[in-house]
């Protein structure tokens, strides 16, 4: 019985990733994985958030799906907007630190 509890655990997300390599989709969008676009190294979108966990001119912590976040460290940190599911951030970012075990 504790294997077909564990199994059913698994299974929603071992038929997502089935279906994002069957059909070509995006990963991020159908197994909530956060999204970078860098510009540079002064401008950030982070996509498919869950919202700020810190923010200040010299850390920006960042939730994501699964208990994760990520970890912004820099100079003069931005927040230039944020909405549902995105967020822009500006400054000089002298290190990015990700969510581990995410795909």
């Amino acid at each position: 019985m504790a294997n077909m509890v564990k199994n059913s655990h698994r299974r929603p997300k071992h038929y997502k990733t089935l279906l994002v390599n069957f059909f070509g989709l995006p990963r991020e969008v159908l197994l909530d994985l956060p999204r970078l676009v860098m510009l540079g190294n002064s401008r950030m979108v982070v996509e498919n958030h869950r919202g700020l966990l810190e923010y200040t001119e010299e850390t920006v912590r960042i939730k994501t799906a699964h208990n994760g976040e990520i970890r912004v460290t820099g100079k003069g940190l931005n927040l230039l907007y944020m909405v549902k599911e995105e967020l822009g951030l500006a400054g000089r970012f002298l290190r990015i630190d990700l969510p581990e075990g995410e795909e």
